[in-house]
C-alpha cells in the first residue's frame, strides 16, 4: 500500500500523520519541540518522529509516495529558504536543503497555515468556496489565502502572512520585530506576555495565574487556557476576549482587500475554545466590515482541527509533482 506523509513543525510541537491515497489518516505521532533548537537538530527530531508514525502503521519508508512538511514561516518558492519564523527563532534558513539532506528524500515545504487552508479547502470547512482566507491561532498567528481555488503565495512566497497585519499603529511589540501586528494581540505568545505584565502589578492575580500556568507563562498550553476560562477567571477571560476582538477587526480589514466568501479560524487555541471565540470575532467583524454584508461572508471553525496542517502539507506535496 502506498502512503503520503505530512509533518507539521510548530512553535511548540511536531505532528506527523501518515495518510492513505485518499488522504485519510492511518497513523499519527506527536512530540514537543523547544524554541532555540537548531534547524539541523529539529530536522533529525522530525525524521525520528516520522519513523515512529510509519512504524505504527506497519509501513516502511519505501512505501511513501510523497513527503510534505509545514513550517511557521514563509518559504521562498525558488530557493526553499525560510524567511523568518519568530515562533522558532529562525531567519533566512535553507530549510529545503536541510530537510532533503536529513530525510534523504525530496520533500515539499510550505508555510503551515498555507497547508491548513489547502486541507480545509479540499476536504474541510472551506469546501465549495473558491475565495477563502484562514487564520490559525497557536504559538503565533498564521494566515493563508485561496483565490479562484488556488493557493495565493505572491511574488516571493510572502503572501498570507496575515499574522503580521498591523492592527494598531505603534502597538505591542511582535516577535517579528514590528509593532502592532495582530499576532502580538491574538496568540499564545501574546496572551503569555499579557499575563506576565498583569502579574507584575497585582500579587493576588499573579498567585491565581500561577495556579493555572505555573511561573513560566511562555509555556502556556491551549488546554490550560480553556481550563482557566471555564473556571471563570476574569483576567484570562478579558485577555482572550480582547485578543479575539482584535482578530475580528483584522478579518474585516482583509475583506476590504480580498473580498473572500469564507474565513476559516483554526489552530490549537481555536480548537480548544471552539464557538467561544466566535462571539468576539463575529462582533468586531460586523462592526468593522466595509461594503459587504456580514451574511455575505461565512465565518467558520476549522473542520479538521489540529490535523489540518499536516494533512495539507501532504496534499501540497502530492499537488506539487
Amino acid at each position: 500500500m502506498a502512503f503520503n506523509l505530512g509533518i507539521d513543525l510548530g512553535g511548540t510541537k511536531i505532528l506527523a500523520v501518515l495518510l492513505d491515497e485518499k488522504f485519510q489518516i492511518v497513523s499519527k505521532a506527536k512530540m514537543k519541540v523547544k524554541k532555540g533548537v537548531s534547524p539541523q537538530k529539529t530536522a533529525l527530531s522530525m525524521k525520528e518522529l516520522s519513523s515512529e508514525c510509519i512504524s505504527k502503521a506497519n509501513a516502511k519508508w519505501d512505501d511513501l509516495q510523497h513527503i510534505g512538511i509545514s513550517i511557521p514561516s514563509s518559504v521562498d518558492p525558488v530557493t526553499g529558504e525560510a524567511f523568518h519564523s519568530p515562533a522558532l527563532g529562525w531567519k533566512n534558513i535553507p530549510i529545503r536543503k536541510i530537510m532533503n539532506e536529513t530525510f534523504q528524500k525530496n520533500v515539499v515545504i510550505e508555510n503551515d497555515v498555507n497547508c491548513g487552508i489547502i486541507a480545509e479547502h479540499k476536504m474541510g470547512a472551506a469546501q465549495g468556496f473558491s475565495n477563502v482566507i484562514a487564520y490559525f491561532v497557536g504559538t503565533g498567528l498564521g494566515g493563508g489565502i485561496i483565490i479562484n481555488n488556488n493557493l495565493y503565495k505572491g511574488t516571493r512566497g510572502l503572501a498570507g502572512e496575515l499574522g503580521h497585519e498591523t492592527v494598531k499603529f505603534n502597538g505591542r511589540k511582535c516577535g517579528c520585530g514590528k509593532r502592532g501586528c495582530i499576532e502580538a494581540y491574538c496568540s499564545k505568545t501574546a496572551f503569555a506576555k499579557r499575563f506576565a505584565k498583569i502579574a507584575t502589578k497585582n500579587k493576588k492575580i499573579k498567585k491565581k495565574l500561577y495556579e493555572y500556568f505555573g511561573d513560566d507563562f511562555s509555556s502556556i498550553g491551549s488546554s490550560q487556557l480553556i481550563t482557566a476560562w471555564n473556571d471563570g477567571n476574569k483576567v484570562v477571560r478579558k485577555v482572550i476576549s480582547e485578543g479575539f476582538e482584535m482578530l475580528g477587526l483584522a478579518s474585516a480589514n482583509m475583506v476590504s482587500i480580498l473580498d473572500p466568501q469564507c474565513i476559516v479560524f483554526g489552530g490549537g487555541v481555536v480548537e480548544a475554545f471552539g464557538e467561544i471565540v466566535m462571539e468576539p470575532i463575529s462582533r468586531t467583524f460586523r462592526e468593522n466590515l466595509f461594503g459587504a454584508k456580514p451574511s455575505d461572508i461565512y465565518l467558520v471553525l476549522s473542520a479538521l482541527g489540529d490535523d489540518a496542517v499536516p494533512i495539507g502539507a501532504a496534499i501540497n506535496a502530492v499537488n506539487s509533482v
